[in-house]
């Protein structure tokens, strides 16, 4: 996880202009800023700048370039390309994006694996595209203003805001954004979708999502050189990616808010974990009155201004620091980063493809669309609202916007594409079995402990404490495991 910005302004911006444009973006990536300033031919001044988290070890900085003056082609990039060492030789994804960029002709947005957004820059076309993942899991606003010619994308709005740009727009996911500039003018072209989805539903047992979920599980979870932290709660999708995890035999960390959880799920859950994978894990009774308000503080301060935007009735437009969830997350990844745990395996994008929030056409969340009961043919259905949008967008940027807060990356095992289209092939008998069926038989097939057909919802709670209670004091030490207070 990194943060980017493009800008092409009719003026040069001095350091302090830079500075305010790089104010919440920076965070994301704290182990090393790069800037490149020119001005193109037709007198505009580009301004490209990249923060860097390292996941790889290499420290490769940002914006990369191949050709001369005039005639380069320019990289910014934020995320994971998976498989990038299957497509091409380079030792780190980042130096693989141009090699294949020129490869396959600005068509390999077709053949990346991964969780990213990628900005190249054609000098001599005077062309910006702009790719992302299926699920445009790193966020990317594309932005004009009133000034004819002027030009940017980023990572956050208020990058693209700062120096006046007003005319904002999140990119969508699965797409790929061509701006052909001009001193005139600005011209944008959206392709969309990239990656087709097959809709039909014949697929009569759940081995093939299991599968490929413990395999998006290992790739998100090996790659780099950063140890993996979950946060985990007693609900499906935090244990389903543990268990991955436990039969992986890979080790990680865990990070759990007791709150309103099921404290025994929890104790059941962590004894699992340590015996089968080495699991370390960090209890938390609750966020106490005076944290819960402390943190609610920090996040309208330094964390980008991001709001849900739900159009369900009766609708919701919501900042990042009234939400519950944000709270918890900012003191989780608060702790991760002290921790040195970098690379986090989130849940995001569960409920909002297996589930809808409902079962059976009951609505858990007013913001269920169906009730959770698919239909026996997607077409015309499919794509859904929270598919790529709605709640899906709202909680992935929250995760982005909140980890990144901490330069903590998010990973989403469960916005794989192999695992969407095996769920998609799933009949419609298998996809409504069960609450999150797919999830519920991996579950119950290796004895992992969960609650069946609940939807708890994160949250955070705001107790008087921060520290383990005597009866998780006692769990921790009779399987050997430490605790953390703050």
């Amino acid at each position: 996880m990194c943060s980017f910005f493009f800008l092409r302004t009719a003026r040069s911006l001095d350091e302090q202009q830079i500075q305010h444009a790089n104010t919440f973006a920076q965070a994301r990536g704290p182990d090393s800023t790069g800037c490149l300033q020119f001005e193109d031919v037709d007198g505009f001044f580009c301004t490209m700048v990249h923060n860097l988290l390292d996941m790889s070890g290499q420290a490769i900085r940002q914006p990369l370039t191949v050709g001369q003056p005039g005639q380069r082609l320019l990289l910014l990039f934020n995320g994971e390309i998976y498989n990038h060492a299957e497509l091409h030789l380079g030792s780190a994804d980042t130096e693989s994006l141009l090699p294949l960029y020129q490869q396959f002709d600005g068509s390999f947005s077709n053949i990346l694996d991964g969780e990213y957004a990628v900005l190249i820059y054609n000098e001599n076309k005077k062309q910006v595209d702009v790719y992302v993942d299926p699920f445009l899991t790193k966020p990317v606003f594309v932005g004009t203003s009133a000034k004819p010619g002027e030009f940017g994308v980023a990572t956050c709005a208020s990058s693209l805001r700062s120096v006046g740009l007003s005319n904002i727009q999140m990119v969508e996911p699965n797409s790929v954004v061509t701006a052909n500039l001009s001193a005139q003018n600005v011209k944008l072209r959206i392709q969309h979708p990239i990656r087709q989805f097959n809709l039909k539903q014949n697929d009569e047992s759940y081995d093939q999502w299991m599968e490929s979920f413990i395999e998006s599980v290992k790739k998100r979870a090996n790659h780099g050189s950063h140890p993996i932290c979950v946060f985990l709660s007693s609900g499906y999708d935090s244990g389903a990616i543990c268990l991955a995890l436990n039969l992986l035999r890979i080790p990680y960390t865990t990070m759990s808010i007791v709150g309103k959880e099921s404290e025994s799920i929890l104790r059941d859950r962590i004894k699992i974990n340590r015996q089968q994978s080495n699991a370390k894990s960090h209890i938390y009774e609750g966020v106490s009155e005076k944290r819960f308000a402390e943190i609610k503080r920090q996040i309208r301060k330094s964390v980008e201004p991001f709001q849900y935007q739900h159009s369900d009735s009766p609708g919701v437009t919501l900042p990042l620091w009234e939400d519950g969830g944000a709270i918890g997350g900012y003191f989780l990844a608060e702790q991760a980063r002290k921790l040195g745990l970098l690379a986090n395996l989130s849940g995001a994008g569960a409920d909002e493809i297996f589930s809808d929030y409902g079962f059976g056409g009951k609505p858990f969340y007013y913001h269920s669309e169906f009730g959770g009961l698919f239909p026996e043919n997607l077409e015309g259905f499919f794509p859904w609202k929270k598919f790529y949008g709605d709640t899906q967008r709202s909680y992935l940027f929250k995760d982005e916007y909140i980890l990144g807060r901490f330069g903590v990356e998010g990973r989403y095992p469960f916005l794989d594409f192999n695992v969407v289209q095996n769920f998609l092939s799933l009949s419609a008998k298998l996809k409504n079995a069960r609450y999150k069926a797919p999830i519920a038989v991996f579950l119950e097939k290796h004895g992992y402990p969960f609650e069946d057909n609940v939807k708890r919802g994160f949250a955070p709670g705001k107790s008087h404490s921060t520290t383990p209670n005597t009866g998780w004091r006692k769990l921790l030490r009779r399987i050997g495991l430490g605790f953390t207070s703050c």
